[in-house]
């Protein structure tokens, strides 16, 4: 079985497995939750956290499910960035020229991923509707942390397909019952969909802790990120903005000051970052971005890798920042190869773009070891907070003075020149400026397709890039090997 439907059966499956045994192991040394002792399973909160760990570990966006996620879905099909050369320009080439099939193996992999987290998250809500000797704050919180990943995954399934199924398995489901629902549910309602996700993410902000006790664990300010975003992008600007506001009154978070280091390993301990993904040097649990953007015979060290793949960043947009911008200098712009030769990356002698700059971002991790760097991985932080709730006040109110105040904020900090009211007359005049600032402060991070498809400049971006991109292409189609297997998954319109 290939799809993600199956994919979700088997996390059920397993489930099922679990209660059905009688074995009884230490489950401390081995971890075969299979064949362990269901009435000691249930009663142990370290086997709870244990599925929980595991639930995080099917969420996470990193290694290459980053590189995919972030890049080739999200940034290189906008005008920020794009890649050439090695193996993976075939892969990323669909991506850039707006010429994805409906059987693209990337997109299965993705929807394939986050229904295998979801999985997982409803498994642990199972497991703890069991629970009968834990606190009800202990009990919630437990629900809060699975709760928040299943909503934070069909978040990432909404960005790129639109609305998907929602899977439930009722109490005492058969094998074969699950495997039926599995293949059978058909795509969600907007509403419904909405409905849920939201459900989810107000229940996790409830009973989730402020404070991030393990690096990557939901709390409310990340449960509360993901609904302020999920707002953000259906346009509820009131809702987005209230939802900024909430964060913002936690008094939590605060913009990092030195920008140059926040996606460093050195800059990790900030409260900048609301929800991230840990990583280490190590296959499996890398941030391998840096190997894909060392141009090539840059001067690396020994320990690293520089792959063929090659991450550009486009001139024109390079150009739109200050010179004085400390985000500006997160860029390669030219270098001194390992034959002692001088490479330029923004022009040529004649000026013509080069479009080749490369964004260094996450700064290259000095105990690297090959593709594999430590930088945790960001998915929400408090300058997207304060840019959301900046943005949504404008398209509720017009140009007004607590928006400029927080773009001025985000800029202060990138040490560029502030703006004033007066600047911008109309609610149009300052929305443009928003989408460039979130370009200046977000590049690299795969927030630029949504940003864009937001702002109505998707699809108009790519023509004035010379590719065939057509209205229906703000979605993904729905992979075809999930089709196959459930014949109730409706298309997306234009595929």
């Amino acid at each position: 079985m290939k799809t993600i439907n199956n994919k979700y059966i088997n996390g059920i499956l397993a489930l099922v497995l679990l209660f059905s045994t009688t074995s009884c192991l230490d489950f401390l040394e081995e971890k075969v939750y299979t064949q362990y002792d269901p009435d000691s399973f249930l009663k142990d909160p370290s086997g709870v956290d244990a599925l929980l760990t595991g639930a995080y570990n099917r969420s996470r966006i990193i290694a290459y499910d980053h590189r995919n996620y972030t890049y080739l879905l999200n940034e290189f099909c906008t005008d920020v960035s794009f890649e050439t050369g090695g193996g993976l320009e075939r892969v990323a080439a669909p991506f850039i020229q707006f010429n994805w099939p409906i059987n693209n193996n990337i997109l299965n992999g993705q929807w394939n991923k986050m229904y295998s987290a979801i999985a997982s998250a409803n498994t642990v809500l199972i497991v703890a509707n069991g629970l009968t000797d834990l606190p009800e704050t202990e009990l919630n919180a437990i629900k809060g942390e699975a709760r928040f990943i299943r909503a934070s995954a069909y978040y990432y399934l909404y960005n790129m397909f639109g609305p998907t199924p929602i899977i439930e398995i009722p109490e005492g489901a058969s094998p074969d019952e699950i495997e039926e629902i599995g293949q059978s549910t058909p795509r969600a309602t907007k509403e419904e969909f909405f409905d849920y996700v939201i459900s989810d993410l107000t229940f996790a902000s409830e009973n989730l802790p402020t404070e991030e006790t393990l690096i990557g664990r939901a709390t409310k300010g990340a449960a509360l990120g993901y609904l302020m975003k999920f707002y953000l992008n259906d346009k509820n600007w009131e809702l987005a903005a209230s939802t900024a506001q909430q964060i913002m009154d936690l008094n939590y978070y605060s913009l990092y000051d030195d920008y140059e280091k926040l996606f460093s390993v050195d800059g990790e301990a900030n409260r900048e970052y609301i929800f991230r993904a840990p990583c280490l040097p190590q296959g499996g649990y890398q941030n391998n971005y840096m190997a894909h953007a060392f141009p090539p015979g840059y001067p690396v060290l020994s320990s690293w890798a520089n792959y063929g793949a090659q991450f550009r960043t486009y001139t024109a947009f390079y150009k739109t920042f200050e010179e004085q911008d400390l985000r500006r200098n997160l860029f390669v712009t030219a270098y001194t190869n390992t034959s002692g030769n001088m490479v330029e990356l923004v022009e040529d002698e004649n000026g013509n773009p080069l479009d080749n700059v490369r964004s260094f971002k996450y700064w290259p991790d000095p105990d690297g070891v090959g593709e594999s760097h430590g930088n945790d991985i960001v998915y929400i932080r408090y300058a997207d907070v304060l840019l959301s709730r900046a943005e949504s006040l404008n398209e509720l109110n017009g140009p007004n003075t607590e928006s400029i105040d927080l773009i001025n904020e985000v800029r202060r900090r990138a040490n560029v020149s502030e703006i004033s009211l007066a600047d911008y007359p109309s609610t149009e005049a300052l929305r443009d400026f928003i989408l460039e600032e979130r370009g200046r402060e977000f590049y690299s991070e795969g927030l630029r397709r949504e940003d864009l498809i937001r702002h109505g400049k998707f699809i108009s971006g790519a023509v004035s890039r010379g590719y065939n991109a057509e209205a229906h292409q703000v979605l993904y189609p729905i992979p075809l090997q999930q089709i196959d297997t459930n014949p109730n998954l409706e298309q997306n319109p234009g595929y």
